[in-house]
């Protein structure tokens, strides 16, 4: 049965960024929406609330009378929560959050954003220029789905139309259920589900130690999903990963010689063999400029971003070089961006306050956390800059230790708390973030590194701290954001 069959849905985990872009299309469906999630705040919140959407604050509440399909994701115990449980004894249609959002994708022209960083941002940039595109021309609607919590200028993380002919969707490498593997079941990948036309990988590290073994099992995964891509499938990398280089050039090889298929591979970056080349690149606060090379045509463009860093450079070029596959040309794609404000949680500007400049970022795997900190030391270099920092999962952060110690090489001081834990996991001691301060100190004498263990903690001690002319960014992909509400 098509989804959009179906009547009355349930979304467990409501709040959650991907179930929120998925609430917002159903009701552009005109669907019935409600749904269950825990009682604090997430980011999704101003989205929820201006949907006036019913949730229940537990997972326990009866099901409404008509729900006739329930969707939920791998967290709040997947498919044992005792809603989804509930669902089935009733035999409702119960469906991973995955499988939901691929119905969707598949029935269109779909472009899939992936990697280890950088995919919910060029996903958002994508949605932002077709949705441009779309005012200048009302025929060409588009659907989309970004796991964020806002977009800036759009106002919506999830919009689905009938006659679009494209949907851009966030494609996710994570898994639909980690407990699978103590059932003795192999894991079955997000992203796994949809079937592109348009395939755009960011970058490819090794990441999600919890449920991959390693980075050839990482590589293996993201070999798998590019294959899925339809038959005049395009993929779309960035030129300067050379391990993302060599899957991408084995994977097309592999099917050109196999199955035939009729696919192109497209590449971005400051590499000369790309097809859209980053040739120069300043930046200074609240701008970056650079100057782009259509190598194919030999022609050279602009663009200007307000958003910080060389790799949101990259993310632009993803973008452009993905729609100028729908027809979008470079040039229109480029001006278009300059009036892109990121999107929640990503090198977001929070405001200034006591002449103290405040900034927040997702940034969880050290590549991301490099890379933005990086950013804003280019934006700020003779200002001191504060990095509050929440590390996610034990399992993360023990596996990938000596690389989250690398990462904090340009602050000025980091202020930590404790490690953010995945609720599929167990606590280990053996790992901490008292010991990456200490590590972090060791290896770099002129950095302070300090745990304050909690949120309350560290807004008393960053408001002893900050002073004037102080840059403060706080990243994690836990809540640690919400120290800017106090400070």
């Amino acid at each position: 049965m098509n989804l959009l069959e179906y009547r009355s849905f349930y979304l467990v985990g409501i709040k959650g960024v991907a179930m929120t872009a998925l609430a917002q299309c159903l009701l552009d469906a005109g669907k019935k929406v409600t749904g269950s999630d825990v009682a604090e705040n997430f980011v999704t919140q101003q989205i929820l609330n201006e949907l006036e959407i019913e949730i229940d604050e537990d997972f326990t509440t009866n099901l409404p009378d008509d729900c006739d399909c329930l969707i939920y994701t791998a967290a709040h115990n997947a498919q044992h929560n005792p809603q989804v449980q509930a669902a089935k004894g009733r035999e409702i249609v119960t469906l991973p959050h995955a499988v939901a959002l691929a119905e969707l994708f598949n029935a269109k022209r779909g472009i899939a954003v992936c990697g280890v960083g950088g995919k919910s941002t060029a996903s958002a940039m994508i949605a932002w220029i077709l949705d441009r595109v779309h005012q200048a021309n009302p025929e060409k609607e588009v659907s989309f789905a970004i796991g964020v919590g806002n977009i800036p200028g759009l106002g919506k993380t999830g919009q689905w139309t009938r006659k679009s002919e494209y949907f851009v969707a966030e494609a996710d490498e994570y898994v639909i259920d980690p407990s699978a593997p103590s059932r003795g079941e192999r894991i079955t990948p997000r992203f796994s589900f949809l079937q592109p036309f348009l395939t755009v990988c960011t970058n490819l590290e090794f990441d999600h130690p919890d449920v991959y073994t390693d980075f050839e099992h990482t590589k293996m995964v993201y070999g798998d999903f590019f294959r899925s891509m339809k038959e005049d499938g395009s993929l779309i990398i960035n030129a300067d990963n050379s391990e993302l280089v060599k899957l991408a050039q084995s994977v097309t090889q592999e099917t050109l010689q196999v199955e035939s298929k009729n696919w192109q591979l497209l590449r971005f970056g400051r590499n000369i063999n790309s097809d859209i080349q980053l040739v120069s690149y300043t930046t200074s606060p609240g701008l970056t400029e650079s100057v782009l090379r259509d190598t194919l045509n030999n022609e050279f463009y602009s663009l200007r971003l307000q958003i910080p860093g060389e790799y949101n450079v990259m993310n632009a070029m993803a973008a452009i070089l993905a729609v100028q596959q729908t027809g979008v040309r470079v040039k229109e794609a480029a001006g278009y961006l300059a009036d892109f404000r990121s999107t929640l949680r990503r090198a977001e500007y929070i405001g200034q306050k006591n002449q103290i400049t405040f900034y927040d970022d997702y940034a969880h795997h050290p590549e991301e956390i490099k890379k933005v900190i990086h950013a804003f030391r280019e934006w700020y270099p003779d200002q001191q800059l504060v990095v509050a920092f929440q590390s996610h999962t034990f399992s993360r952060t023990k596996a990938l230790f000596h690389e989250f110690v690398d990462s904090f090489a340009e602050a000025d001081q980091v202020a930590m708390i404790d490690i953010f834990p995945s609720a599929r996991e167990k606590f280990d001691d053996s790992v901490s973030s008292d010991l990456l301060c200490q590590k972090i100190e060791e290896k770099f004498p002129t950095v302070q590194a300090k745990n304050l263990k909690n949120v309350p903690s560290l807004v008393n001690y960053l408001k002893q701290l900050l002073k004037p002319g102080d840059v403060c960014l706080t990243v994690g992909a836990g809540n640690i954001y919400q120290v800017h509400d106090s400070l």
